[in-house]
C-alpha cells in the first residue's frame, strides 16, 4: 500500500482501471486512482453507512491471521463473494491454516489475499471464515452487519466458480456469466447491490468485468435496473420492486431467504431456530414498522389458501418489478401487525357478497404500453390497484380472496372516487368504450383485521358468491295457462333455471325487484339488496288496499323508485321494528310498505303486519337466509304470502271491506298504531 505521506494527483474516476495482466492477476493501470480511494473512503463511509458500528474479523492479506476489528470505517479492505462449495473452512480451522492446507476452500482464500495484494489491500473479508458460527450472537450481528459491511468494502471480488472464460465451447464470456449459478443464490443480492465497486472473475481468477462494464448483461439476467446497479438508493425502489429481485433466488435453508434481504430494506431482527417460513412473515412485519408503502401488498395470490395481506416468500412477488408506490402529499393511515392479525384502514367498496374491493396506492406500470395504445399518447390517467377482501364470521376479521380468478382489478382515480364497476377495468382494451353515469358513492374506509392463518379451500369463506338472491317460493314464480308468467323481474339478471336474481360484480345494494301484481297476492313488490355491510335488506310494497293512493304515483315510477331505493340503502333510519315475536310492522310515514334488514350471518325472518288493516291480520311472512348452490354461497329468499279471499271486494278507496262495511269513510275513527291489548293474529 502506499504510505500516508505520499501526495498523488487527484483523479476523476475512483475505480481501478484494469490494463494489463499477469499471473491471471488484474493490476491498477493507475496506482493514483487506488490512492485516491484511500484517501477519500473514510469520508465516503460517514456520508454512506452512518454511525453504527459492529465488530468485524478481518484476514491479514500477508500473514493470513484474522484480526479484530471494532470499527469498520477504520480499515480499507477488499470483500468476496462467491458461492459456497465443498469444503470451505471455518472460522475455528482459520486459526490453524497448516491443517487445512489441502482443502479447496483454503486455496479461494489463498487466492483471494494475493489478488488483494496486487490490488495493494491489505486486509480481505470472506463469510466462510471470518464469521464465528459457534456464537449465536455474533452470527446474529454479522448477519444484520452484512449489507453495510459489503457497502463500506473498497472493491468487492466476484468469485464465479462455474465460468471459464479460456473455454470458448462452453459459449461467450456474457452467456456464460448470464448462466452462473451465482445469481441464483440468495445471498449474492446483497453482495452485487452494496458494494459501489464490483469485479467479476472465473474459476481461472481471470477478470471478466466490473459491475459497470457488465450493467447490461447483469440488468438483463436480473431484472434491476441500472440506476439501482449504478448506486441509486434502494429506498426510491418500492418494497414490491426488491422483493421482485429477489423472487428467483433460493437459500439452502429455507428462513435464509428473510435474513439475506435485510440490508435491502434497512431492518434488523434476531435469529430465531427452528422457525421455516415465519422469518419471512418476520422480516415483512419489521418492514411494515417503518413503511407504509402499499406495494408490500401488491403480491398475486398463487395458492387458494393464501389468505393473509403477507406473502409466503419473495417468489409471490416474481412479477412485480414495475410496482410502483404513489407518493401521498398527506400521507397514508398506519397499520400494524396485532395479535388479531395486520391491522389495517383502508378505502374499500362492496364488490360482491360479503367481499370488498380494497384500493392500494399504487400503480402497476407493466401495462403501460396498453395504456399508450388505448389513450392514442403519453396522457393518460393511472391505474391504480385493488385487492379483494372477504369479510369473515367475526365483524372486524378479513381474508384475502381472488374473484373470478383474478387476484388485482386496476381502477382510475374517478372510478376509485365515486364510479361502478362499469369504469373498472380488468382488462383496459376496452376502456374508452365504458360509460360514466350517475351512481352514488359507496366507498369507505374500513377497518380490517386480516390474519395470516391459512383457510382451507373447503370453508365456506373460500366459496365464490352469487352477487344476489335465489327465490326459493316458486309458488311466486307461476305462469299462466298460455305459459304466460304471472311476475317479472326487472333491473337484474334473470336466471329462470336456477330461480336466481343478481347483478354483475361490483355493483352493489339494489339487486332487482320481483313484481307479481298480476297474482291474486296482498304483496305485490320486492326489492333485494344489500347495505354496505352486506346485511340484507327487503323492501316490500303492499297491494293497492293497503296504501294511500297519493303515495302510489310517486312510489311506482320505476326511476324515482330506483333513486329512493338507492338512497336509503345505506339509511340507518326508517326501517321497519321487528319485536321479539318475529313481527313487523309497515312503515309509520309510509303505509303498506315495509323496510326490513337482516343479519349478515343470520339473515332475516318476520311476519308482517299492516296499520291499515283493521283485523290485524298477517299479511305475509318473510324469510331470508345463507345457503349454498354448487361451488358458490347464495342468500335464498322465501315469502309465504296470503291470498286475497274469493268473495272480498275492495271498498272504494282500494282496500278490502269488512262484513258490512260498505266505504271506507264510513268506518269508525279507530287508530290504526299497533296496540299491545290487540288479540295476537293467527298467520
Amino acid at each position: 500500500m502506499l504510505s500516508d505521506d505520499e501526495t498523488i494527483e487527484q483523479s476523476s474516476q475512483p475505480f481501478p482501471y484494469y490494463t494489463r495482466f499477469t499471473s491471471n492477476h488484474a493490476l491498477f493501470g493507475d496506482k493514483s486512482v487506488a490512492r485516491w480511494y484511500q484517501l477519500n473512503l473514510i469520508t465516503i463511509y460517514k456520508d454512506s453507512i452512518g454511525t453504527v458500528l459492529s465488530k468485524i474479523w478481518l484476514i491479514n492479506t500477508s500473514t493470513l491471521k484474522l484480526e479484530e476489528v471494532c470499527d469498520e470505517r477504520t480499515k480499507i479492505y477488499a470483500i468476496l463473494s462467491h458461492r459456497w462449495e465443498d469444503e470451505e473452512i471455518s472460522f475455528n480451522e482459520m486459526q490453524k491454516p497448516e491443517l487445512i492446507a489441502e482443502k479447496r476452500g483454503f486455496w479461494k482464500i489463498i487466492r483471494l489475499c494475493e489478488l488483494a495484494l496486487i490490488d495493494e489491500y491489505k486486509y480481505v473479508w470472506a463469510d466462510t471464515c471470518c464469521i464465528n458460527k459457534q456464537s449465536s450472537a455474533e452470527l446474529t450481528e454479522a448477519i444484520n452487519s452484512m449489507f453495510r459491511w459489503y457497502k463500506a468494502a473498497a472493491i468487492c471480488y466476484v468469485f464465479l466458480s462455474d465460468v471459464d472464460s479460456n473455454t470458448p465451447s462452453k459459449g461467450s464470456k456474457e452467456q456464460q456469466i448470464t448462466d452462473s449459478v451465482w445469481f441464483e443464490r440468495g445471498w449474492t443480492l446483497q453482495e452485487l447491490l452494496a458494494p459501489s465497486n464490483v469485479a467479476f472473475y472465473d474459476s481461472q481468477w481471470s477478470f471478466l468485468g466490473t459491475k459497470q462494464t457488465l450493467r447490461g448483461v447483469l440488468t438483463r439476467r436480473t431484472g434491476i435496473e441500472e440506476a439501482a446497479l449504478d448506486g441509486t438508493p434502494l429506498s426510491g425502489y418500492s418494497i414490491a420492486q426488491r422483493m421482485s429481485w429477489a423472487a428467483p433466488r433460493k437459500t439452502t435453508r429455507t428462513k435464509d431467504i428473510a435474513y439475506c434481504l435485510l440490508g435491502l430494506f434497512q431492518v434488523n431482527m434476531p435469529m430465531l431456530y427452528g422457525e421455516g417460513t415465519r422469518a419471512f412473515l418476520r422480516l415483512q412485519e419489521e418492514i411494515i414498522k417503518q413503511s407504509d408503502d402499499h406495494t408490500i401488498f401488491a403480491w398475486p395470490i398463487g395458492e387458494r389458501d393464501q389468505t393473509g395481506l403477507l406473502a409466503d416468500s419473495p417468489a409471490s412477488f416474481a412479477n412485480c418489478r414495475d410496482v410502483k408506490a404513489l407518493t401521498m402529499r398527506r400521507g397514508r393511515l398506519p397499520y400494524s401487525m396485532t395479535n388479531r392479525g395486520l391491522s389495517c384502514k383502508l378505502v374499500a367498496k362492496p364488490f360482491v357478497t360479503d367481499t370488498y374491493l380494497v384500493r392500494l396506492d399504487c400503480l402497476d406500470y407493466a401495462n403501460e404500453a396498453v395504456y399508450r395504445a388505448a389513450f392514442g399518447g403519453d396522457h393518460f390517467p393511472q391505474y391504480h390497484m385493488g385487492i379483494f377482501l372477504r369479510r369473515l364470521d367475526e365483524d372486524d376479521q378479513y381474508a384475502r380472496v381472488e374473484h373470478q380468478g383474478n387476484t388485482f382489478i386496476h381502477a382510475t382515480a374517478a372510478t376509485w372516487n365515486k364510479l361502478p364497476s362499469a369504469n373498472i377495468l380488468a382488462l383496459v382494451k376496452s376502456q374508452k368504450a365504458k360509460e360514466e353515469k350517475d351512481f352514488p358513492e359507496v366507498f369507505r374506509y374500513i377497518k380490517a383485521h386480516v390474519s395470516q392463518y391459512n383457510l382451507k379451500p373447503s370453508e365456506e369463506q373460500c366459496v365464490a358468491r352469487l352477487n344476489g338472491f335465489r327465490i326459493a317460493t316458486q309458488k311466486w314464480l307461476q305462469r299462466s295457462s298460455s305459459g304466460e308468467p304471472l311476475f317479472s323481474v326487472s333491473d337484474s339478471v334473470w336466471d329462470s333455471q336456477k330461480s336466481t336474481m343478481c347483478r354483475r360484480a361490483g355493483q352493489h345494494g339494489y339487486m332487482g325487484t320481483l313484481d307479481v301484481t298480476r297474482q291474486r297476492c296482498r304483496i305485490q313488490q320486492l326489492q333485494l339488496g344489500f347495505d354496505f355491510e352486506y346485511n340484507p335488506v327487503c323492501f316490500i310494497f303492499g297491494a293497492t288496499e293497503l296504501r294511500p293512493r297519493t303515495y302510489l304515483a310517486d312510489l311506482f315510477n320505476s326511476e324515482k323508485n330506483i333513486q329512493h331505493c338507492r338512497r336509503i340503502w345505506f339509511d340507518a333510519h326508517d326501517w321497519s321494528e321487528v319485536n321479539a315475536n318475529r313481527d313487523a310492522w309497515d312503515l309509520e310515514g309510509h303505509q303498506g310498505i315495509w323496510a326490513l334488514k337482516g343479519d349478515r350471518l343470520w339473515g332475516l325472518k318476520a311476519r308482517l303486519l299492516s296499520r291499515l288493516e283493521p283485523r290485524s291480520e298477517y299479511i305475509a311472512s318473510i324469510e331470508i337466509w345463507r345457503g349454498a348452490m354448487p361451488n358458490r354461497f347464495v342468500w335464498n329468499a322465501r315469502f309465504e304470502n296470503l291470498e286475497r279471499p274469493q268473495n272480498e271486494a275492495p271498498c272504494e278507496s282500494g282496500r278490502l271491506a269488512e262484513p258490512g262495511e260498505t266505504n271506507w269513510r264510513e268506518k269508525s275513527n279507530k287508530s290504526t298504531t299497533p296496540h299491545a291489548h290487540r288479540s295476537k293474529p293467527k298467520l
